[in-house]
């Protein structure tokens, strides 16, 4: 009795501390956990916005179908990844229908290729939409795996609308240039088209085709600058031949 009256609270309290402790690693370890789940569901989230931000920016460059649904489905895996997560994610349950409903509205390209880009802030716009797609396609960063092959074909795929679209820009900025008499600025810009094109383009038929339509643009470029030579040597000759005449 004596010694549990010399020892009883000084015990209680080891324990109470031992208690103390022992809860605290428990919060600790699932207040851990919980970021380690909200990290995660920042991530998937980001890869969300990614695809859905660049479909929309890319809605007027024709991407198969079979690319599309692939990227639509991805968004609506991730969804279904958040919502075994965290049920109470907000709207949890609309944005999985949204996604659905958005997978299965797909239906073929609506153009049948990219159209003239003169404004330089949308081709910015494209050219980052579809690299962040290319990365996410390539970097197999996709929740649903996509074999091999399928892969490499939406990497050319990606790559050709990027060549399509580099030129669908510099051709039209070159004429625009041309029309201003803008010579130099005109050739720069097709010169800059074939660079991209020999180092960005995958080597297909049909980026081998925007290459040639670059060559003659740049052909016709130097015509059109010696004709214009041509045509203020002649005026400046009719000048001098006025004057002596006079």
């Amino acid at each position: 009795m004596a010694i549990w009256e010399q020892w009883g609270v000084p015990l209680a309290v080891l324990g109470l501390i031992v208690a103390t402790l022992f809860m605290s690693a428990i919060v600790k370890r699932y207040q851990t956990q919980q970021a380690l789940i909200r990290a995660r569901i920042q991530r998937i989230s980001v890869g969300i916005s990614t695809i859905e931000q660049s479909l929309e920016t890319l809605r007027g460059v024709p991407l198969s179908r079979e690319l599309r649904l692939t990227l639509r489905g991805d968004v609506l895996a991730r969804y279904q990844q958040i919502a075994r997560l965290y049920r109470r994610y907000p709207d949890i349950a609309q944005r999985l229908q949204v996604a659905e409903q958005a997978m299965q509205a797909e239906g073929g390209s609506v153009a049948s290729g990219v159209g003239p880009i003169a404004d330089s802030q949308q081709f910015n716009q494209i050219m980052r939409a579809i690299d962040a797609l290319h990365d996410l396609v390539s970097e197999s960063q996709t929740v649903q795996p996509i074999p091999n092959d399928v892969r490499g074909i939406f990497c050319r795929e990606l790559g050709e609308r990027r060549a399509e679209a580099n030129a669908r820009y510099h051709l039209t900025r070159s004429q625009h240039h041309a029309e201003d008499g803008d010579e130099p600025r005109a050739r720069a810009h097709i010169t800059t088209l074939m660079q991209v094109l020999k180092k960005r383009g995958p080597a297909t038929g049909f980026v081998r085709e925007l290459y040639a339509e670059a060559e003659q643009a740049l052909n016709g470029a130097g015509t059109a600058n010696r004709k214009k030579a041509g045509e203020a040597e002649g005026n400046a000759q009719e000048t001098d031949a006025d004057r002596e005449s006079a």
